[in-house]
């Protein structure tokens, strides 16, 4: 029987043990949610501390995401994992001991919500940017949709079973179970033994204020990354009134009992399971950017009809949309960052995605309770839906590219520098390239030159200029700046396939017996 693109990766042992041990922590992580927002919506608070339940899960993104993939990209992801997964079980047990000895108090459940966030920020940079070692590159695709399709399928198992388990048991219960799920992740990664890898280079490792620099820089010279990343933010800014809101409208205004609430949950995850199948379809016929279009409208409408006209039909209308509506959006946002960088960064791009997100939801779950408060959820709501509806203005100014490029290292200069012992901490360092281009040439090597420039900028050079000889037209040099000498090594390092063929397009053009001229200067004392 022919296996379809999207279990594709299943082929995969090491994928089908990950993938299932992570869907069970997600379930776990889900039931955890539903109670705190049950607990929270049982004691007598405003509308405002539901919402901030969102935020305390989601804020943490906004400031360690980023800091977390840099980390992810300097050190084993097996180790790190572990390390997180033991401070959330430790911490989903304190939460469990508070709710079990009744001392649980709404700022103390937000703390507990807050740190178990954290552990979620730290976490997630660094697992997505396992996924591409569980199975094959030409199944990322499916890879990465299958790892959201865990997160989000997740919602209709955790909540439904988290909405019973209330019913019959308490939130006691679930926070224990949750405690429990992230020792089957512990176990499975104790158990992993990742690949090893012959690295080609002898150079260190980066540290990592280095490393976090230079993967912001790398960010800044990708146009299609930024376009990824404002688009996202601009998303999930609107989208997340539907996780801040919506148990409002379904605990508080339709007065439905904890089971029904953890089956309204459940109904998110029909709506994930049916946009999983329908993506790669989608995929097929149709471009990224226009996916998070549809994404858009999927959601917009809906909210705009529940809004206006709150009952079971439009709750559950909403409610599947928004499913189908996140696995489009988040999969496609992911999946364009993740194919247009190179394995050193991965992790750090990856992150910079998450932190949009996280940052997104948190602040916008804190502005829709806020505006529920001194307006209506209903308004509150509507503002947000005309939001989403805004954000289709951007898809042609700003749209998602559906780039897939050949992001692995290709190759060093074919130019030589000279490899005398050279302290790797000495900089700045200056690098200087003289060409011989024909005037005839001069137009066309000048256009490769501003890729080069891009090129240089993305992989660490912090100054980039080309100069013009005054006294001989067909003499340019090329002049880059980099913060260190090792810096400098690095970069031989990080060319990729496209890179190459731009360098050796503008060799091609040099003219002279000898290849072009390098000098490099660093500064300070010999």
């Amino acid at each position: 029987m022919k296996q379809s693109p999207l279990t594709a990766p299943f082929q995969s042992p090491l994928f089908r043990v990950m993938w299932v041990t992570m869907t069970i922590s997600n379930i776990g992580t889900w039931m955890n949610e539903i109670g705190s927002t049950w607990l929270m919506a049982s004691m007598p608070t405003s509308a405002m501390y539901i919402a901030l339940i969102q935020t305390a899960i989601s804020l943490p993104f906004l400031f360690l995401a980023y800091p977390a993939g840099t980390l992810a990209d300097l050190v084993s992801h097996r180790r790190m994992l572990m390390v997180i997964h033991i401070f959330m079980f430790l911490t989903a047990v304190g939460l469990t001991l508070c709710a079990y000895y009744d001392v649980i108090t709404p700022l103390l459940l937000l703390l507990f919500t807050f740190a178990l966030g954290i552990g979620n920020a730290i976490m997630r940079p660094a697992w997505a940017a396992s996924v591409p070692d569980f199975a094959p590159r030409e199944h990322l695709g499916s890879s990465i949709t299958l790892n959201t399709l865990s997160t989000n399928v997740t919602r209709a198992i955790g909540p439904a079973i988290g909405g019973i388990l209330i019913f019959k048991a308490g939130t006691t219960a679930i926070f224990a179970l949750n405690a429990l799920s992230f020792t089957v992740m512990i176990y499975s990664l104790y158990k992993w033994q990742p690949k090893k890898t012959i690295s080609s280079s002898v150079l260190p490792v980066e540290r990592f204020v280095g490393a976090f620099k230079s993967g912001l820089r790398y960010t800044k010279n990708v146009p299609s990354l930024r376009i990824v990343l404002f688009r996202s933010f601009c998303f999930f800014f609107f989208a997340s009134v539907t996780w801040a809101l919506l148990p409002v409208i379904i605990i508080r205004e339709m007065h439905m009992s904890a089971q029904n609430y953890g089956i309204s949950m459940a109904v998110i995850g029909i709506g994930t399971i049916a946009g999983a199948f329908l993506l790669p379809k989608c995929h097929r016929i149709m471009v990224r950017n226009q996916i998070i279009s549809i994404a858009t409208l999927l959601l917009a409408l809906p909210l705009l009809l529940l809004a206006y006209s709150p009952n079971l039909w439009t709750l559950a209308i909403t409610l599947i949309s928004l499913g189908i509506a996140w696995i489009f959006s988040f999969s496609s946002f992911i999946l364009a960052a993740q194919l247009v960088v190179p394995n050193w960064v991965r992790a750090r791009t990856i992150s910079l995605v998450m932190l949009t997100f996280g940052g997104s939801t948190a602040l916008g779950s804190l502005l829709w309770g806020r505006l529920s408060d001194a307006y209506s959820t209903h308004i509150s709501i509507s503002i947000a839906a005309v939001g989403l509806l805004m954000t289709l203005f951007l898809s042609k100014r700003f749209a998602v590219a559906n780039d897939k490029l050949d992001v692995d290292t290709a190759a060093q200069w074919a130019i030589s520098i000279p490899e005398e012992s050279i302290e790797a901490d000495k900089g700045p360092v200056m690098v200087m390239i003289e060409y011989c281009i024909p005037t005839d040439k001069t137009e066309q090597f000048l256009a490769l030159m501003t890729d080069m420039r891009a090129n240089r900028q993305r992989n660490g050079a912090y100054f980039w200029q080309i100069f013009h000889d005054a006294n001989n037209q067909q003499l340019f040099s090329e002049v880059y700046l980099s913060e260190s000498w090792l810096e400098v090594l690095r970069q031989r390092q990080r060319m990729t396939a496209p890179e190459v063929a731009v360098r050796d397009k503008v060799m091609a053009l040099h003219e002279g017996d000898k290849p072009p001229l390098i000098s490099i200067k660093i500064a300070g004392k010999p």
